[in-house]
């Protein structure tokens, strides 16, 4: 069949035996292959006539076995019908048939009552043993009141379980007439129950009022157990009246089916109704809370409720997907803020605020119908009433004119007062509620600012409000210059005459550092306030203004971090110019950088910087610290075999563990992968050199140059064992073309082979190294800093350093003045990126830059500057998910 396929086409099932043949006999010269043909088609058509045969048989006798099996599960019924004839004339009458079967049926009475009563008896004293279990772990869960609440369903089954005995035993006492006595012993069994029911209903429905905190602590899976949990209450509610239904209706013969009292004793809870009104509740909650945040500043907290809308926004994310689609909790929570806000906006108006707030509520009137109905699309039904009934109108009684004062004056006050207490540092910086560092110019420039944007929003003049935001962008960008030129020449001075400056400094930059991205926030936030409520003539002015002076704050935040990881690695310095020579074996160079790391990090950066700085901050830490190591290994003349292996190994161990504490084990296992593949390199023999390096090629690219300084620097290699390690790997990279690493790897950046042994990431290369801020005696920092005394860095310029690296990536980039690839601010990798210092990152994913490199960063939401919203977090949150 197949040798005949493959001399030529056969018939397919839109194909006639007609256009067959003449397929065929296209051709005079194909009229000689006729009897070939006939021959064919008979062998086929042969071989179709025994498939078909064997086929048919094969049906025949299936259904002939079925058949045989249906005769006899007809007779095995019949005989099943036969015996239950014969036991239901046997079981007619009994007692006339079994001698004693009246006593034989008291006894079976009173046995089957015993084993309930020695079932009960049994689960009362269990039960307080069980009751001890539930409440501990109703205590773990509560000591996390916005935790994960992973014992929650299995409190409520138990709880279910012994409520449901109790229900039932104080029934049946009820029922079969116990004495009070009996009765009110029984409630006192009990009354333990009834405390640890009481307490977990507690921690249910406040869990119910607290869904959008928990989503926002990333534990939004507690509402699918919430829901779960009055789903189960809620069949089993709709369960207990149906029977109480039937047994009200009179009719005996279907109320006789239902005999359990689990139904009768059952007290109806309507979970689900409580869990939606907890989200009423904590609705109003939220809003009379962000009222009273705001004391008797009505247009402060009118400003400040966008929350409402990011809320939704987490509901829509977060909290929909974990309930069932029945419940609509989208809409229970639109409607429930919606009610809210009404309720509380009427009574606030009968209340008599000021004419400001007045003014400004009329307007907010209208930017929240807007933004609900067209921004948000939610149908008009949900949001019925309108706020205030639609009588905003009503409330414009003043219009108050506007008038654009001088902000070069008081911003010139704020930076002299500013710029005193940076240079002179008399004082230490001040810490904030979660002990970072911060100055006080944000909150009073933008205070300042704020007041005059609101004064152009009172205008309803779009024109008044794009000058005084193009004012307010001038103001902001002169203040960002300044202190640019303020942190260049400082720090510039510390390094040349460190004697004449001041100590604190990095302290000063710390807070300086944190008050730019309270800026940044509340420049975003001001964007995000003003966007909805200008015309498109003027939204593209303003949106660009702001966007631009974030750029600026970002730029500034970019120095100041910059400045610490120069501080930090100007003292490991010393240490790391000892990593993998001679004295490395018999010194611990690895021990001092920890430590001098940990000084820095643990005591200063990681207590007093913000937290989103301080994440960005650890990548660039790490990054150097990996290509400070893969520096130091690619310089080393000599590599003692085993003694370096081990010697790296514990190297390798104790910055893990270090890094460990600031970064997830399995996320730093992506940075230090490139040492560890490394080390198999290291620690391979002549014959495994080649596997171990394979996978490494995949990874990070040929890198040949670095594998055959490795090679060479092994002291269990000689010069002809490594040409020919270095001749196979070689050929097999000619030969086989393995595509290159997405994300480019950490090889790329590694500094040319100079003296220079730390390559910074963050100045120019030129750039004498920084002093630091006094350490104290005998810590590994002072340590450090006594041998960093006169050391110098390399030779060359950021700019010809960053010529030089485009020229081998094939790519150009432009360079601004302080050493910054420019990026439009509106796309996804705009002014957000920026704050990335080192546009790397080893063996993840991440955002594409300027030129091809990929930059990473890593949003906590809930932490702007005022509070109030996620702010530049949120946004870049946003950009990640388009």
């Amino acid at each position: 069949m197949q040798a005949a396929q493959a001399q030529g086409p056969t018939l397919s099932h839109t194909q006639t035996a007609a256009s067959a043949v003449a397929e065929h006999l296209s051709s005079p010269p194909t009229l000689t292959r006729i009897p070939l043909l006939r021959q064919r088609i008979q062998k086929e058509r042969s071989s179709l006539q025994n498939s078909l045969s064997a086929r048919a048989k094969e049906q025949v006798d299936s259904v002939r076995e079925g058949l045989s099996g249906l005769r006899e599960a007809k007779n095995a019924i019949e005989g099943v019908k036969e015996g239950m004839k014969e036991v239901e004339q046997n079981m007619g009458d009994p007692r006339g048939h079994i001698d004693g079967f009246g006593k034989l049926l008291e006894v079976s009475v009173i046995h089957r009552r015993f084993v309930q009563a020695l079932e009960m008896v049994t689960s009362l004293r269990g039960m307080y043993t069980q009751l001890s279990h539930i409440s501990d772990l109703l205590a773990l869960d509560r000591a996390s009141p916005l935790g994960p609440s992973p014992n929650l369903l299995a409190i409520h089954y138990h709880l279910t379980e012994l409520e449901t005995f109790r229900n039932e035993t104080m029934a049946q006492a009820k029922r079969g007439g116990s004495s009070t006595a009996a009765k009110k012993t029984l409630e006192a069994y009990f009354e333990r129950l009834g405390e640890t029911v009481e307490a977990f209903e507690a921690h249910y429905f406040h869990l119910a009022s607290e869904l959008l905190p928990l989503a926002r602590a990333g534990n939004a899976n507690v509402a699918v157990r919430i829901a779960k949990i009055a789903e189960v209450e809620g069949a089993r509610d709709q369960k207990a009246i149906a029977i109480k239904m039937v047994k009200k209706s009179g009719n005996l013969d279907v109320a006789a089916r239902f005999k359990s009292l689990q139904a009768e004793a059952r007290v109806i809870k309507h979970y689900r109704a409580k869990v939606m009104d907890k989200i009423r509740e904590s609705c109003r909650t939220a809003i009379e809370k962000s009222y009273a945040k705001h004391g008797d500043n009505g247009v402060a907290w009118l400003d400040d409720l966008d929350w409402i809308f990011d809320d939704l926004q987490l509901v829509d994310e977060e909290l929909v997907p974990m309930f069932p689609p029945d419940w609509n909790i989208g809409v229970v929570y639109m409607k429930a803020y919606h009610k809210a806000l009404y309720d509380f906006l009427a009574t606030w108006v009968k209340s008599g605020p000021d004419a400001g707030s007045l003014l400004r509520l009329a307007q907010y009137t209208k930017e929240y119908k807007t933004t609900v109905l067209k921004e948000m699309g939610v149908p008009e039904d949900l949001v019925t009433p309108p706020l205030l009934d639609g009588k905003e109108q009503d409330l414009i009684e003043q219009y108050f004119k506007m008038i654009v004062k001088k902000m070069d004056e008081w911003s010139a006050n704020l930076m002299k007062t500013e710029v005193a207490e940076f240079k002179t540092r008399e004082q230490p910086p001040e810490i904030d509620a979660d002990g970072f560092y911060g100055m006080q110019g944000a909150v009073i420039l933008f205070q300042m600012l704020n007041q005059q944007v609101d004064l152009a929003l009172d205008s309803n003049q779009g024109l008044i409000l794009a000058r005084v935001v193009e004012e307010a962008n001038r103001v902001m960008r002169d203040i960002q210059a300044q202190w640019l030129k303020i942190l260049e020449a400082d720090f510039k001075k510390q390094v040349e005459k460190p004697e004449e400056v001041p100590g604190g400094l990095v302290e000063y930059v710390m807070a300086l550092a944190n008050d730019q991205i309270k800026s940044a926030d509340f420049t975003e936030a001001l964007n995000n306030r003003l966007e909805p409520l200008v015309s498109a003539k003027y939204k593209t002015i303003i949106t660009d203004k702001l966007n631009d002076a974030m750029d600026g704050y970002l730029d500034v935040a970019k120095k100041c971090v910059q400045v610490l990881i120069d501080v930090v690695f100007n003292d490991l310095k010393p240490a790391t110019k000892t990593l993998l020579t001679q004295s490395w074996y018999t010194e611990d160079p690895m021990t001092q950088i920890i430590e001098t790391l940990k000084d820095y990090m643990v005591e200063d950066y990681q207590t007093h910087l913000n937290p989103n700085l301080f994440d960005l901050l650890i990548e660039d830490i790490i990054d150097t610290f990996l290509i400070t190591y893969l520096t130091a290994i690619r310089r080393s003349p000599k590599l003692r075999i085993p003694q370096s292996i081990d010697r790296m190994r514990r190297d390798i161990d104790v910055a893990f563990d270090f890094f460990s504490v600031f970064k997830p084990r399995k996320e730093l296992e992506a940075y230090f992968d490139v040492l560890e593949s490394v080390l198999t390199l290291v620690s391979a023999s002549k014959m495994m050199v080649f596997l171990d390096y394979w996978p490494f090629r995949k990874k990070f690219g040929p890198n040949l140059a670095f594998v055959e300084a490795l090679m060479k620097a092994r002291d269990d290699l000689d010069r002809s064992a490594v040409s020919d390690i270095m001749e196979s790997v070689k050929r097999k990279v000619n030969s086989e073309i393995v595509a290159e690493p997405e994300v480019p790897s950490i090889f790329t950046r590694l500094p040319a082979k100079t003296p220079t042994t730390v390559l910074s990431l963050a100045r120019p290369l030129g750039a004498e190294e920084p002093a630091t801020r006094p350490a104290s005696p005998g810590s590994a920092r002072a340590q450090l800093a006594a041998e960093a005394q006169g050391a110098s860095s390399g030779s060359q310029t950021y700019e010809q350093e960053l010529a030089r690296f485009n020229k081998e990536q094939g790519g150009a980039h432009r360079v601004h003045g302080d050493g910054s690839a420019p990026i439009s601010p509106r796309s996804p990798t705009g002014h957000l990126s920026k704050l990335k210092i080192v546009p790397f990152l080893v063996g993840k994913e991440g955002w594409r830059g300027a030129g091809g490199t990929t930059t990473t960063i890593q949003p906590q939401l809930g932490d702007s500057a005022d509070g109030s919203k996620a702010g530049l977090w949120a946004k870049a949150k946003k950009f990640l998910k388009k």
